[in-house]
């Protein structure tokens, strides 16, 4: 996953203003995955920053707006990646593989993990409007996911009586709850969730031994 992209800023602004303006962002990200979006001020996020909250408000007209702008970083990369892996002339399991890479690689490092957990977490905390526009974002994301599975039933490389949508419930379900827990195991990676989820995902949770050893009973 590349730099999340700064959207939503102003056409005149400078290189200078754009780079503070990411700063506040990344600040705010953080506040809000660690205090929840309700539990966080603009005063903390100006403490981190070490500036007074007022001047916040040249960066950001409202924690509200902060929280919308936070929401749509943290998930149009995850978008723009995913469309691009279905480009690929790639097989279906790998593409899922790549899938599954690109939602969880973002939590090694914050703040790209804050701007996840953030709109996991707090994008129902929007208001209308706002709220309505990330949730045609994330469907826009989970039809990507879907369109995986469709693609690869239909040439054969998965399961033909594979349900896509359940299946995609079922991927965004477990690499989210990686996103939402409040601690994992501690001697689990984030490359270790994707290695296992990728496994599970792609031959299953039996031996391929036993498969076989069925299969051949069945005969």
């Amino acid at each position: 996953m590349g730099p999340l992209r700064v959207t939503d800023i102003r056409r005149d602004s400078v290189p200078k203003w754009e780079n503070r303006y990411r700063e506040v962002l990344d600040a705010t990200a953080v506040e809000f995955a660690e205090r929840s979006y309700l539990g966080a001020s603009m005063r903390d996020i100006a403490e981190r920053l070490g500036v007074r909250a007022a001047s916040l408000y040249y960066y950001l007209p409202s924690k509200g707006a902060a929280l919308l702008t936070i929401c749509k970083l943290g998930v149009l990369d995850f978008i723009d990646n995913l469309k691009g892996i279905i480009a690929r002339p790639d097989p279906a399991p790998e593409k899922l593989r790549a899938a599954i890479t690109n939602h969880l690689l973002p939590l090694r490092s914050r703040p790209a993990a804050d701007y996840i957990r953030v709109f996991v977490l707090h994008r129902h905390e929007l208001p209308d409007g706002a709220r309505q526009e990330v949730g045609r974002l994330a469907r826009t994301y989970q039809n990507l996911i879907r369109q995986i599975f469709t693609d690869g039933i239909a040439a054969r490389e998965f399961a033909s009586d594979l349900n896509p949508e359940l299946a995609t419930l079922g991927l965004l379900g477990l690499c989210n709850s990686v996103i939402a827990a409040r601690s994992l195991p501690p001697a689990a990676t984030i490359d270790d969730f994707i290695a296992e989820y990728s496994r599970i995902f792609i031959r299953g949770t039996i031996p391929e031994s036993t498969t076989k050893q069925k299969g051949r009973r069945g005969e």
